[in-house]
């Protein structure tokens, strides 16, 4: 549909949050990096690498819609548009140019296989055949993007990535560290505790009429009938238009003809590679050694002196370690920016034979074709169920279109009925019941029918309102059909409410009162079942319990372990309230340590996984911290 897709543009580069999401964690911000051009404008600069306020706005941006896309209706626009977002993610740009820095002061370095195999894994470009190269590019090109530029983004990032990955696996945990932690995560505690409940003080709560009417007088301002309107309206639903599209034969055939390279798969290559090596900004003199080098290999092989493996195992046993190869997997098509691997690959007849050097922006790089899979393509009756779907999906979502165009014609042209609108279009009006501003049942539940059911347009001047998307392929347009105003409400009428205020405040006073006494009363000896008699309480004696029991209460659970361990021949009391307005007193009897055979040979491993996790992750935080106080960082907050 159409404004399915013009909601997918204007969503920004999804790709990139995604890559944040799964992949690189810095990658959303530093691949951009790259590929800015920069400005007039800057809102940091780093050392001697400044942070443009376009490439800001564009990390600002994918954030937001990845925090909406996260949060959904519950998002909080304070949020979103706040300064504290923004300045989030001003200091993550930040940070990333710090750990470049420290990347290649470390001279950390990515070859063109792990690049490879990392744009080959990534989700975004992947459908039910694996990578795909028309998507890859298509996902590019729609951002303005080239393949060499993301690539490049990319490379960084993943030397970043590697740099905390080598600082997190360094990480040690001892054995004295990993016994302190089972003991704590696996202590229990002796529990025993009174269960107040508000539900029964609520029903032994009485108010009189005195108090009802003093309340009434007081808060009348709560007491109104809320205004209320009926709405007419006509629906459109891709899935009901779906329903009633039939497609000819002529048609399936047409449309597999013109989407035929969909329902197959072009010729793919594996291959192996040798590579020499280039340095960036490698000089002339470098350049021409590695051409030379790789020249006499290829020469060696060609001339049958050496097999390719031979060549490649002994140019990896260099000790100089100027040499890098191995098997590259299958390669299409289109899979490299530069053509010239591309074509050497593809310009060989045979598994086994082998190129001449090819330069390529990582150096030179000598191939064997090892292997060719012939192009192939699904025959017509193999993928018919899927043609037709798609040409449905395709007609439905094209008529979709249409109607919903017509829809807003008409009722931007007549719009004091929508008389005209359903007889074109030959589609019911329906009429809603009553609701108020927080809505009602069916389309009368949407917020977006609400909002322009009591907006200006629709309610005050009395038109139709816009088409209104309610999800992708479902559309309506509305008219208020009868409204009402808001309206006070009688004594009478708002009693029964005041009522059930009054006596659940009563209650909670009561409750809060003997929640003292009782654990007054225990602290002073009082045994806890004998009290929860006394006060119609309900006693529970638990036993030794860990943290995450099952059969306790949260918040009594939390309170519990939070409690100081009870002295010799004494408890430790507390109080809790659960999300039911209940009230807990509750005692710990004594804390027992956790063993150390509490967890597996395989719940130890993971724990200690967890904690060197932990423990590198805040190394690599106070690494980051203090590269950042020994570079100049200026920022420009006013710009954000």
């Amino acid at each position: 549909m159409l404004l399915q897709k013009i909601r997918d543009h204007a969503k920004g580069w999804f790709a990139y949050t995604i890559i944040g999401l799964l992949i690189i964690p810095f990658a959303v911000w530093g691949i951009n990096y790259y590929f800015e051009g920069g400005g007039p404008t800057d809102v940091a600069v780093v050392g001697d690498s400044k942070i443009s306020l376009q490439e800001f706005q564009r990390a600002y941006q994918q954030q937001r819609q990845r925090l909406q896309a996260m949060l959904g209706s519950n998002t909080d626009p304070a949020l979103l548009d706040g300064p504290r977002l923004k300045q989030e993610m001003l200091r993550q740009l930040i940070d990333e140019r710090v750990l470049n820095q420290i990347a290649r002061d470390q001279r950390l370095r990515i070859g063109d296989q792990q690049l490879h195999d990392a744009v080959m894994a990534l989700p975004i470009f992947q459908q039910s055949d694996g990578f795909n190269r028309t998507l890859y590019e298509q996902l590019l090109r729609n951002q303005g993007y080239t393949a060499a530029m993301f690539e490049e983004g990319l490379r960084q990032s993943l030397a970043t990535e590697q740099l905390r990955d080598s600082v997190v696996a360094s990480a040690l945990v001892t054995p004295v560290e990993l016994e302190s932690l089972i003991a704590l995560l696996k202590q229990q505690r002796e529990l025993q505790y009174v269960v107040l409940s508000l539900a029964k003080y609520v029903t032994q709560a009485t108010v009189d009429d005195a108090a009802i009417t003093d309340y009434f007088e007081k808060n009348k301002e709560r007491f109104f009938n809320p205004e209320q309107v009926r709405v007419q309206f006509i629906e459109l639903k891709l899935a009901q238009i779906a329903e009633g599209i039939v497609v000819s034969e002529d048609e399936l055939k047409a449309a597999y003809q013109e989407q035929i390279a969909k329902y197959g798969r072009p010729e793919e290559r594996s291959a192996s590679h040798i590579l020499i090596p280039l340095p960036l900004n490698a000089s002339q003199d470098t350049v021409e050694n590695a051409r030379a080098k790789a020249q006499q290999i290829a020469d060696s092989i060609h001339s049958g002196g050496k097999s390719f493996d031979q060549a490649l195992q002994e140019t990896k046993a260099d000790p100089a370690g100027a040499v890098e190869g191995g098997e590259l997997g299958v390669i299409g098509k289109g899979m490299f920016d530069s053509p010239a691997f591309e074509n050497a690959l593809y310009a060989l007849q045979k598994a086994g034979e082998v190129s001449g050097p090819v330069r390529m922006p990582s150096g030179f790089h000598i191939i064997r074709l090892d292997a060719i899979t012939p192009a192939q393509v699904k025959p017509f009756e193999e993928v018919r169920e899927s043609v037709t779907k798609d040409l449905r999906q395709q007609q439905a979502e094209s008529r979709f279109y249409e109607t919903s165009q017509t829809l807003t014609n008409l009722g931007y042209e007549h719009p004091d009925s929508l008389e005209l609108a359903a007889q074109a279009l030959k589609v019911p009006i329906q009429d809603s019941d009553w609701f108020s501003r927080k809505g009602g049942e069916g389309i009368t539940a949407n917020p977006k029918v609400t909002e322009s059911a009591f907006g200006e347009e629709v309610l005050k001047r009395g038109v139709n309102s816009e088409p209104l998307e309610l999800e992708p392929s479902h559309v309506v347009m509305i008219r208020v059909k009868e409204h009402k105003d808001a309206t006070p409400r009688t004594l009478e009428e708002s009693r029964e409410d005041i009522v059930k205020v009054l006596r659940e405040q009563k209650a909670r006073e009561a409750i809060a009162k003997d929640a003292e006494t009782l654990k007054t009363r225990a602290a002073q000896g009082g045994h806890l079942q004998t009290l929860a008699r006394e006060l119609g309480g309900e006693f529970k004696n638990v036993g030794l319990v860990g943290r995450d029991a099952p059969s306790v209460d949260a918040a009594v659970l939390d309170v519990a372990f939070r409690l100081p361990q009870p002295e010799a021949g004494k408890v430790a009391l507390g109080t809790a309230a659960l999300a039911s307005g209940d009230q807990v007193v509750l005692e710990v009897v004594r804390v027992a340590p956790g063993q150390k055979d509490a967890l597996s040979e395989d719940e130890r491993k993971a724990l200690t996984q967890q904690l060197a996790q932990q423990t590198g992750s805040g190394q690599f935080d106070k690494l980051l911290g203090s590269q950042r106080v020994k570079i100049k960082v200026v920022t420009h907050a006013d710009r954000l």
